[in-house]
């Protein structure tokens, strides 16, 4: 995982080289606590944990009947100090009765990606409370009551100022381009994730979730 601040993000992680999220994701940031132990707490029980690359298990994913249910995949690959849960076109780590169990202890990062909307919502959790929510509508609008975390996030939101065609002028507001608040997430935990830290073996599980 590049860590050198001269990197700079890239979404590749996330593109089609990577784990090939364009339709939606969940994906949250977690410190200090395993990889198995953040599946839990995220409610996927052990007897679903095994160990396969995320390409294997998109691809068992693809084969499964649709139900009343939707299938996913949850899984929770290790850079640095943190977990990082993703879920393809799933939605469980922005929900407090989720959220607030993975946060326990700890402080939480969840970047979730609308399949329908395709509009992108951040929140962090400390212990248990969301502290701070910012949307992709309105980046500038940051909500919660911590003044100094509320600063340190508009500097990262226009850092993440990007044009909405990229062929286009780097923008000067938040009216004429999109934040991406997962490189929002990733410069406020100092990660710059590569394809290759998504692309080995990882814990995971095939899961279900309501429509």
């Amino acid at each position: 995982m590049a860590d050198s601040a001269d990197a700079g993000y890239s979404s590749d992680w996330v593109g089609e080289a990577g784990l090939d999220l364009d339709v939606g994701y969940c994906i949250t940031f977690v410190r200090g606590v395993g990889p198995r132990e953040a599946l839990h707490r995220l409610g996927v029980s052990d007897a679903a944990i095994r160990t396969a690359t995320w390409t294997e298990f998109a691809a068992q994913n693809r084969q499964r009947e649709l139900t009343r249910l939707t299938p996913g995949v949850a899984a929770a690959f290790v850079m640095g100090a943190h977990v990082v849960l993703v879920e393809d076109i799933g939605y469980w780590g922005r929900l407090p009765e989720w959220a607030e169990p993975v946060s326990r202890g700890t402080e939480t990062l969840n970047v979730y990606l609308s399949p329908t909307s395709q509009v992108e919502e951040l929140t962090i959790y400390r212990d248990g409370k969301s502290v701070a929510f910012i949307s992709g509508d309105e980046p500038e609008v940051i909500e919660g009551s911590d003044a100094e975390l509320a600063g340190r996030l508009i500097e990262l939101t226009f850092d993440a100022l990007q044009p909405w065609n990229e062929n286009d002028a780097a923008p000067e507001d938040f009216g004429d381009g999109r934040v991406d608040l997962l490189q929002v997430a990733c410069g406020y935990l100092g990660l710059q994730p590569e394809v290759a830290d998504i692309s080995g073996p990882v814990v995971g599980a095939l899961v279900e979730y309501r429509s």
